[in-house]
């Protein structure tokens, strides 16, 4: 029974002289084996570490392959030009007026009265031109239209054509007394009535204005209440006229 026991005790003497003579290097070994598992666990656990913080904390999305609608309503979206300015209009700047230049003022046209003619005799109107009213006749006692005009002037006055013509017709009217009418150009035909008996001119006679016609007279007898006076009437195209609008008349 003995020998058992010392053949233990002698194992055990052997491992500690074993521990005792190589106990540094057994040491050494260990040391080096845990530092060795550790780095391996490191290294292990490194590239995890590094591929978790590779990876982005949010998703990426990739536009091609995202089936959001609302994500492809923003791709397809017009997009919205901004509108244009308006361009500010200039205020219009006012230009200088121009400095007197001491040059005379433009002659001004004549007025249109001046551009009528020559009346045929001077003197007022005692009974003046009507055709669409009515004026009332001292010596006819009665209203009545009136194609003329009555210039007022003294019994033997020269009477004047008013425009160059040629003379159409001499005679006594029973109302008008010694009458002439001469023609005109553009239509237009002139009476001068209530002449005296001495009318200087004939049928066919070319007159120019200002030639003498006649003298004033007291042959109209439908007139005769009036003072001596020239009946004087214008006619274009057979209708009568006032023979204001194109001839002078009155003082």
């Amino acid at each position: 029974m003995e020998e058992p026991k010392n053949e233990t005790n002698a194992r055990m003497d052997r491992f500690r002289l074993f521990l005792r003579n190589n106990g540094f290097y057994i040491a050494l070994v260990v040391c080096l084996v845990v530092i060795g598992g550790a780095i391996l666990l490191l290294a292990l656990d490194r590239p995890a570490e590094e591929e978790a913080e590779a990876q982005p904390s949010d998703p990426i999305v990739i536009v091609g392959q995202s089936n959001d609608e609302r994500l492809k309503d923003l791709l397809h979206a017009p997009t919205v030009r901004p509108a244009p300015a308006k361009t500010p209009v200039p205020t219009p700047v006012p230009l200088p007026t121009a400095a007197p230049t001491g040059e005379p003022e433009p002659t001004k046209r004549p007025s249109s009265s001046q551009s009528k003619a020559a009346p045929p005799v001077s003197g007022e109107i005692v009974f003046g031109f009507a055709t669409d009213k009515l004026l009332y006749s001292v010596t006819l006692d009665q209203w009545t239209t009136h194609d003329g005009v009555d210039i007022k002037a003294d019994a033997g006055t020269p009477v004047k054509c008013v425009f160059a013509g040629t003379v159409e017709r001499v005679w006594k009217d029973d109302a008008l007394g010694w009458s002439v009418t001469v023609s005109h150009a553009n239509g237009r035909t002139t009476l001068y009535a209530n002449l005296g008996e001495n009318v200087r001119v004939k049928v066919g006679d070319r007159l120019n204005a200002g030639d003498v016609i006649g003298a004033v007279g007291t042959s109209a007898i439908s007139e005769c209440a009036l003072p001596p006076h020239l009946h004087f009437a214008i006619r274009i195209d057979g209708v009568a006229k006032d023979p204001a609008k194109y001839v002078r008349l009155g003082k």
